[in-house]
């Protein structure tokens, strides 16, 4: 959960994109042509949906944890570095589509992002509490075949990992709310110093722009078809004292 949000910020799509060679016209696709293929497939568009990257984030912890493939993949290094990168994944793929930097196939809008965060969120204090409640040892042949004979149970060790994930959880929400904050003010900023470039130069296309010169024309229009208003005919001045 956290470092996701380190590396989506990083623009790391882009910083690829700039570093690795173009392919010549007539080699084959190096690369950078397929992470460009990759970026623009429909397999990328699928899950970089809000909804479809929350339920990977949320539900990967529950299929993982709450059945026997995390025993299954602890009991191999491969399994078990399998299991790190496709968090490393998930939490990849869900932050960019809430603070990413990078472009993305669909960029829902600010308010869409933090609903989808805010959603999301409490799902995953409802695992760490799950971990909190529950009787059954998650993996206990695993742990039982380590045989550590120190420190606490096994049992108030899953419970003390419940509450560590519990408490320390709500940090990277935190960070992620204030840093997309932050990106909506100066998008915002951003768009409105585009508009007022586009009203300066006269842009028909801009909507606002030619709203304003609607107003203008109905302006110089009423002021031309307005019939003149004769002049007031002078008043005679009185005569003062004392004059003849």
């Amino acid at each position: 959960m956290t470092v996701p949000i380190l590396l989506v910020l990083g623009a790391p799509a882009t910083l690829a994109l700039r570093a690795l060679p173009t392919a010549s016209k007539d080699a084959p696709a190096g690369p950078r042509e397929l992470l460009l293929k990759l970026l623009h497939s429909p397999y990328v568009r699928v899950i970089s949906h809000p909804a479809v990257a929350g339920v990977l984030f949320i539900g990967s912890a529950f299929a993982v944890y709450h059945t026997s493939l995390f025993e299954t993949l602890m009991r191999g290094h491969l399994g078990h570095l399998a299991m790190l990168v496709h968090f490393l994944a998930v939490g990849l793929l869900f932050f960019w589509v809430i603070i990413g930097i990078d472009p993305e196939p669909r960029r829902p809008p600010h308010l869409g992002r933090l609903f989808v965060l805010m959603l999301t969120m409490p799902f995953h204090s409802w695992f760490s509490i799950s971990l909190m409640s529950s009787t059954e040892l998650l993996a206990e042949g695993w742990w039982t075949a380590v045989g550590r004979t120190w420190g606490p149970s096994l049992a108030d060790d899953q419970y003390n990992a419940g509450a560590i994930a519990w408490a320390t959880g709500d940090i990277p929400v935190l960070i992620t709310t204030i840093i997309l904050a932050v990106q909506w003010v100066r998008s915002d900023a951003r768009e409105a110093r585009r508009v007022d470039r586009r009203i300066d130069r006269g842009d028909a296309g801009d909507p606002l722009a030619a709203y304003n010169a609607y107003l203008a024309a109905l302006h110089g229009r009423d002021r031309r078809t307005a019939p003149a208003r004769p002049l007031p005919e002078p008043r005679p001045v009185p005569p003062t004292e004392g004059s003849s």
